[in-house]
């Protein structure tokens, strides 16, 4: 039986961005009705991500975090949106 890997070991960078930026924010009643936690957008818009579980937080994060962009944290996801543009 294959041991299921955890999403530290699947998405460590992802993951890093999601332990430094993650708060919850149910003791801030003027924001909360979006969401009980949020978190920053990876590409630093100044917009936020926001669930009522942590793990809906992080499965939207990773989202956006892999999403192929010039304003992505990661490297390999920019070298995927340039390779990708210069394809076409």
């Amino acid at each position: 039986m294959e041991e299921r890997k955890s999403n530290h070991e699947l998405y460590p960078e992802c993951w890093e961005f999601f332990i430094e930026h993650a708060r919850n924010i149910t003791g801030e009643p003027d924001i909360c009705h979006l969401g009980n936690y949020r978190i920053p957008v990876p590409d630093m818009s100044g917009n936020f991500i926001y669930a009522d579980h942590p793990g809906v937080l992080f499965s939207k994060l990773k989202d956006k975090f892999y999403e192929p962009s010039l304003n992505s944290p990661s490297v390999y996801v920019k070298i995927q949106y340039i390779v990708t543009k210069f394809k076409n």
